[in-house]
C-alpha cells in the first residue's frame, strides 16, 4: 500500500494529502508547532482547548457538536504533544467518507471557524484554567514521568528546551488571560509552521484546492522552515536517586545515541537495537530480566530518535536494584560484541516488520510517522523502513550499538 503524502505549501501551512480506497473514515489533522518557550508553553497549551468552546459564528461546543453530528457524526478532538524542541497543538476530525471524493464544505467551515476565529472569552479562558490546571497537576504527580524527565536532566544538564513540560507550568496559568490569549493565537496562526494531513478516500487534487481556498485564506503566513533541534550527545555516567513513598522503585536510564537520527543513515539499525534489547515481548530485557530473574514488573526501552536518545525504564522491588542494573548492563555489552541467535533476530526482524505493516492501517500513525521525520529533517515511509530493515546484519546492529557509551541512572524509590 502506498503510505507516503503528496505535500503542498501555501505560507506558512503545509498540506499533506493520502488518498486510499481502504479507509472508511477520512482523518483531518492539524498540527501547529510552537517552540518550547518556559514563556508561551502554559498559554500555547490552553489554546486548542479554548478552540472547542466555539468560533464568533458557532458560538458554543453544543451547536460546533450538533453541525458535526449531522455530518456523519464526524468527531472533533484536541490534545498537547511534544515533539523535540516543539510543543505541537493538535486537532482532528474524523468523518464517514459516504462517497464523497471531496471535503463535505460545511465541515471546512467549521474547522476554518475553529482555527482562525475562536471564541476566546473570559468565561472560556477562565474555566479551561481550572481544567488545565490539573492536567499539570497529573504530569507533575506522574511518577514515571518525573523518574523520565530527571534521568534527561542528569545527562543533559539544566536550563534546556527539553526539559520544558508540553502542558506548561502551574505557576504561569494565572498569568494568561483573553486578551494574552487571543494576541497568541494570532502569532501562532500567521507565524507558527501549521502541516494539515487528510487521509481517506479522496481526489487529492480536488481536495488540494478546497485546502487552499478554504483554510489558507486569512492566514497568509509566510513559510518557515522547522530547523531539526540538535540531538543530545553526552559521555557523562551518572546515579541519582530520590525517596519516594512506594513500596517499588522506578528506575530510569537514559543514553545518547551519539548523534543518530531519525534522518541517519544508522537510524534503521538503532530501531533493530531497540527491539532487540526492550521494545518487544521477547526482548532481551523482558526475557532476561523480568521473566528468568524475575526481579522486574514491568522493563522497556523507549527509542527517542528526534533529541538522540535511548531510555530504559523499570519497575523493581528496591532490594533488586542492584541484580537489575547489572544484567542491563550486561545485555546491552552482549549485543554490542553481536551476540544475537538466529532464532532472536529472525523474531525481531518479522515482529517489527509486522509493527510497520500494521501502522500503515492507522492514520494517526501515519501522521505520527510523517511528523517525526518532518521534525528530524527526513520524511521516511514505512515501506521505505521494512526495505532497511530487510538488508540489515547483525554486524549492522553491533556497530550502531557502539554509540552508547555514557548514561544517566535516576532511581526513584526508598533511596
Amino acid at each position: 500500500m502506498r503510505n507516503d503524502f503528496v505535500t503542498r505549501e501555501h505560507g506558512n501551512f503545509s498540506f499533506h494529502l493520502l488518498s486510499s480506497e481502504k479507509y472508511v473514515q477520512t482523518t483531518i489533522a492539524v498540527r501547529m508547532y510552537v517552540d518550547l518557550d518556559e514563556k508561551v508553553t502554559t498559554g500555547a497549551a490552553l489554546l486548542p482547548y479554548i478552540l472547542l468552546h466555539g468560533s464568533e459564528r458557532f458560538r458554543n461546543n453544543f451547536i460546533i457538536q450538533s453541525k458535526l453530528d449531522e455530518e456523519y457524526g464526524a468527531k472533533l478532538g484536541v490534545f498537547i504533544d511534544k515533539k523535540g524542541d516543539k510543543q505541537v497543538l493538535c486537532l482532528s476530525l474524523k468523518f464517514y467518507n459516504q462517497k464523497h471524493k471531496k471535503i463535505k464544505p460545511e465541515i471546512l467551515t467549521i474547522l476554518h471557524d475553529l482555527l482562525t476565529q475562536p471564541l476566546i472569552t473570559k468565561k472560556s479562558v477562565e474555566l479551561e484554567k481550572k481544567l488545565h490546571s490539573r492536567r499539570i497537576q497529573n504530569e507533575i504527580f506522574n511518577a514515571y514521568n518525573h523518574s523520565y524527565k530527571k534521568s534527561l536532566l542528569y545527562l543533559h544538564g539544566n536550563g534546556q528546551k527539553l526539559y520544558i513540560d508540553k502542558v506548561g507550568s502551574i505557576e504561569d496559568i494565572e498569568t494568561w488571560n483573553e486578551s494574552k490569549l487571543r494576541n497568541l493565537h494570532q502569532k501562532i496562526l500567521h507565524e507558527a509552521p501549521i502541516h494539515l494531513y487528510v487521509i481517506g478516500d479522496m481526489d487529492e487534487e480536488e481536495v488540494f484546492e478546497q485546502l487552499s481556498r478554504c483554510l489558507w485564506r486569512g492566514t497568509a503566513g509566510s513559510h518557515h522552515s522547522m530547523i531539526p533541534p540538535k540531538p543530545v550527545k553526552s559521555l557523562i555516567k551518572t546515579y541519582h536517586c530520590e525517596k519516594f513513598q512506594s513500596e517499588h522503585a522506578i528506575i530510569t536510564a537514559c543514553s545518547s545515541t551519539g548523534g543518530i537520527t531519525l534522518k541517519s543513515e544508522k537510524y534503521p539499525a538503532l530501531v533493530v537495537f531497540n527491539r532487540l534489547l526492550g521494545g518487544l515481548p521477547h526482548s532481551r530485557l523482558f526475557m532476561n530480566v523480568r521473566n528468568q530473574l524475575q526481579a522486574a514488573y514491568l522493563i522497556t526501552s523507549i527509542l527517542d530518535a528526534i533529541n538522540g536518545l535511548l531510555f530504559i525504564q523499570t519497575v523493581i522491588d528496591p532490594a533488586s536494584e542492584e541484580l537489575v542494573l547489572r544484567r542491563i548492563f550486561k545485555e546491552v555489552k552482549s549485543i554490542k560484541e553481536g551476540d544475537c541467535s538466529q532464532k532472536e533476530w529472525r523474531a525481531t526482524i518479522k515482529t517489527l516488520k509486522n509493527s510497520y505493516k500494521l501502522s500503515q492501517d492507522s492514520p494517526i500513525s501515519l501522521i505520527d510517522f510523517h511528523q517525526n521525520g518532518i521534525i528530524s529533517g527526513k520524511v521516511r515511509t514505512m515501506t521505505e523502513m521494512i526495505d532497511c530493515i530487510d538488508r540489515l546484519e547483525v554486524q549492522d546492529i553491533q556497530e550502531a550499538a557502539q554509540v552508547f557509551q555514557g548514561y544517566s541512572i535516576y532511581t526513584l524509590g526508598e533511596g
